[in-house]
């Protein structure tokens, strides 16, 4: 697919003038929010940019925030995440076991492959850029177009073949998911290849902070750009103002992604006992009765601007996400984390390594336990210490613009995905 040129106002020079499309896992605000901020910044820069994604208007989705700030929005099936999440924490990781094999019930690949590459035929972008996407890259090859990822360095680990899940992924891979690709090829009349042999082969991003973790060297086409995390916008609640007294502050987040229901209902009591106020943004995660029960000392909001009440706070339990510790590290703000999934550990056990969190179980944590670890978080000041060592470097690195840099170099090469596996 050739370069668009579009003639500048001057007249006097050409500037390339690319298309770029992001297929996002949007019921994950983490995946949704830095696909937007890269799309932001491709766009300031005269570009045009799209989204996949299924259904807006959905109350889970996150695409809603993609409409908010002007982009068009292609229909296109994606996998129906709440599915497999709601089963997660009502039954455990057993249960998601269970569903990876059932992936007709929320994961149809055959339908959410073919319907990408029917929207890339008809929207002709220069690259696709999936994030959390099962199936961007074998689109982007069967359409013939560039592809890119988003994936995180430590996600990457669990595809290199020295995790040790790497045998049973290969033997998921082959027998389970591969079949139903092939199908999506014969459709199109495409030579099949290897799924993981094509995400190797693309450029992938990872929007972490150079040095933070280990450069996945099994991916040959790995580029750590910084962090990339996003405010919602939102104005500031109401109780804002009443942050400055002297009272210590602590802001509870569990993302998307997090027990933050259960997690409230069990602590409420023993902690409205604490000399603190727990600021929560629950990202409609909690039922309103939960809302209700909320002691004297809870704020709570559906969203706000996590750097703004991070500014005030003393310390942050959170899920675990990448987004919500970029934030904290940022505000220098030391944090508390329940992970609930096996990314997310792997994720707190980096940042307890740095010395600038605690971790705890999500389902197990005992609340007397919890209560201790966050008075050793606030009190001992070699946790706050540790958590400002990354701030700077946080706030200055402009992962958005440096992963626009890249993709605007792979529109340029217009090298198509897979095109040295063929």
């Amino acid at each position: 697919m050739g370069q668009q040129i579009i003639p500048t106002a001057s007249n006097v020079d050409s500037v390339p003038r690319y298309k770029f499309m992001f297929a996002p896992l949007s019921w994950v605000l983490a995946h949704t929010s830095r696909c937007l901020e890269i799309a932001k910044e491709l766009r300031a820069r005269g570009h045009e940019v799209v989204f996949l994604g299924e259904d807006p208007d959905h109350p889970r989705s996150k695409l809603s925030l993609v409409r908010e700030e002007g982009f068009r929005i292609v229909p296109s099936k994606e996998p129906y995440q709440p599915y497999g999440w709601d089963r997660f924490e009502k039954y455990g990781f057993l249960i998601s076991g269970w569903d990876l094999l059932r992936l007709r019930n929320w994961v149809p690949l055959q339908e959410i492959i073919e319907g990408q590459v029917r929207a890339i035929e008809r929207e002709r972008p220069h690259v696709i850029i999936g994030d959390a996407s099962v199936s961007a890259s074998t689109a982007a090859y069967i359409a013939g177009i560039p592809a890119a990822g988003i994936m995180n360095g430590y996600a990457s680990h669990f595809l290199t073949s020295s995790c040790l899940y790497h045998p049973a992924l290969l033997a998921y891979d082959g027998i389970h998911l591969a079949p139903i690709r092939r199908r999506a090829f014969n459709t199109f009349a495409k030579k099949p290849v290897n799924a993981l042999r094509l995400l190797r082969s693309i450029p992938l991003v990872s929007p972490d902070l150079e040095g933070l973790y280990e450069n996945p060297s099994y991916f040959p086409h790995y580029h750590t750009v910084g962090p990339i995390f996003a405010e919602h916008p939102s104005p500031l609640p109401e109780w804002y103002g009443e942050l400055d007294d002297e009272k210590t502050n602590v802001y509870i987040t569990m993302g998307s992604t997090g027990f933050l229901d259960a997690f409230l209902r069990r602590t409420y009591d023993a902690f409205s006992q604490l000399p603190y106020r727990f600021i929560v943004t629950t990202a409609n995660q909690v039922t309103e009765e939960t809302a209700r029960m909320a002691p004297a000392n809870f704020c709570l909001c559906a969203y706000a601007p996590g750097s703004k009440l991070l500014e005030k706070c003393s310390a942050m339990i959170f899920h675990g996400g990448n987004g919500s510790m970029y934030q904290a590290l940022a505000a220098g703000v030391p944090m508390l984390a329940l992970p609930s999934h096996q990314e997310q550990g792997l994720i707190t056990n980096f940042a307890v390594d740095r010395g600038y969190c605690i971790r705890m179980h999500a389902r197990w944590f005992r609340t007397n336990a919890l209560i201790k670890n966050l008075r050793e978080l606030i009190d001992n000041p070699k946790y706050r210490e540790a958590a400002q060592r990354y701030s700077n470097a946080v706030q200055t690195t402009n992962g958005a613009a440096n992963a626009a840099d890249l993709f605007e170099r792979i529109a340029r090469d217009a090298k198509p995905a897979g095109h040295a596996l063929v």
